[in-house]
C-alpha cells in the first residue's frame, strides 16, 4: 500500500536519454518550496568528474560543479560515439531555492520541477512546460529506493529494486513491451566508502552518467553499502527450457590508499571502464 500512496501522485514518463522531453525552450519557473538537503553519511565522498569509456570507443563525461554549501549547483555532461564525435552535451543547473533543475541542451531543453522526501531524495520530478509528472519514486524507512514508475501515452513502466542488509540485491523493470532484470553477486565485494552508483543500475529521466552523480549526492536516496563482485543480466533463451539464462560479468576495483574506488571496470562486451575524481 505504501507504494501506490506515493506513487499515485508521481507517475511518470519515461525518458531514458537525458533531459529528452518535449521542450521548446528553457522556462523561467519560480515557487515557495523548502529545499530539504541529503544527509550524507560519515566517509562520504561527493564526486567532481566521472569518466565513462567504452572498449570500443564510446565515452561520457560528467563534471560537477557545487555552491558554497558543499551541494550540487551544475553538472556538464558530454557525450562521444565509438568514433569520437561529440554526440550531445548538456549542462544542467540545480535551482534549490524554487525547487527546478534546468535542463539545457543543443535540441531539446526542459526544466524540471521536483519534490523530495524527508531525507532529500527525489520522489517525484515534473516537466514545467507540460505540467506532467515524468517520476515517482518510493523508498524505504532507511531510505533506498523501491519503486519507480514512469507512464507515457503509450505505456507504463515500473522497475523494482531489491534490498538486504543495506545492498542492492537487484532489480527489475517491466512495462507492456518488455521485461528486464539485473542481480549482483556479493561473493566478493568492496565496501562502498565514497557513496557511488552500482555498475549497471537502472537509470530514471536522466542518462546514466547523470544518475551516478544523484545517486552519489544522496538525491536517489541511500547508496548501496557494499559493491558487487559480479552483475548478472539476462542472455540468450535456452532452447529446452525457454528460460534466459543469466550471463555473469565479473566487475574489477581499484581503490586508494584509503579504500576509495577510483576505478572499476567491467568484463562485459565491450568493455566499460569507469573513473572517479572527488572533490
Amino acid at each position: 500500500m505504501k507504494f501506490f500512496k506515493y506513487l499515485a501522485i508521481a507517475l511518470a514518463a519515461m525518458t531514458m536519454v537525458a533531459c529528452s522531453d518535449d521542450e521548446p525552450k528553457k522556462i523561467d519557473f519560480t515557487r515557495e518550496f523548502n529545499m530539504i538537503y541529503p544527509q550524507l553519511p560519515a566517509g562520504h565522498k561527493m564526486i567532481s568528474k566521472i569518466e565513462r569509456s567504452q572498449e570500443n570507443g564510446g565515452s561520457s563525461v560528467a563534471v560537477v560543479e557545487y555552491d558554497a554549501n558543499n551541494h550540487v549547483s551544475k553538472i556538464t555532461a558530454t557525450y562521444h560515439d565509438k568514433t569520437g564525435a561529440e554526440t550531445n552535451k548538456e549542462i544542467i543547473n540545480f535551482d534549490y531555492k524554487n525547487g527546478a533543475i534546468i535542463c539545457e541542451k543543443k535540441i531539446q531543453p526542459v526544466t524540471y520541477s521536483f519534490e523530495v522526501n524527508a531525507q532529500g531524495a527525489f520522489t517525484r520530478l515534473t516537466n514545467v512546460s507540460s505540467s506532467r509528472t515524468v517520476a515517482g519514486l518510493a523508498y524505504d524507512y532507511s531510505n533506498h529506493m523501491e519503486y519507480a514508475q514512469v507512464v507515457n501515452p503509450s505505456y507504463t513502466t515500473l522497475t523494482t529494486n531489491g534490498w538486504a542488509d543495506g545492498r542492492l540485491d537487484y532489480w527489475k523493470v517491466s512495462d507492456i513491451n518488455h521485461s528486464d532484470s539485473v542481480a549482483y553477486d556479493y561473493t566478493t565485494s568492496v565496501p562502498n566508502k565514497a557513496g557511488i552508483d552500482i555498475n549497471s543500475n537502472n537509470p530514471f529521466t536522466f542518462t546514466i552518467i547523470v544518475c551516478e552523480v544523484l545517486r552519489n549526492a544522496g538525491y536517489y536516496g541511500a547508496t548501496s553499502a557494499t559493491l558487487p563482485g559480479a552483475v548478472l543480466k539476462n542472455g540468450t533463451e535456452d532452447p529446452e527450457t525457454h528460460q534466459l539464462v543469466l550471463k555473469r560479468y565479473n566487475i574489477s576495483y581499484i581503490l586508494d590508499s584509503d579504500g576509495y574506488i577510483t576505478s572499476y571496470t567491467t568484463s562485459e562486451v565491450p568493455k566499460t571502464t569507469v573513473k572517479y575524481t572527488y572533490r
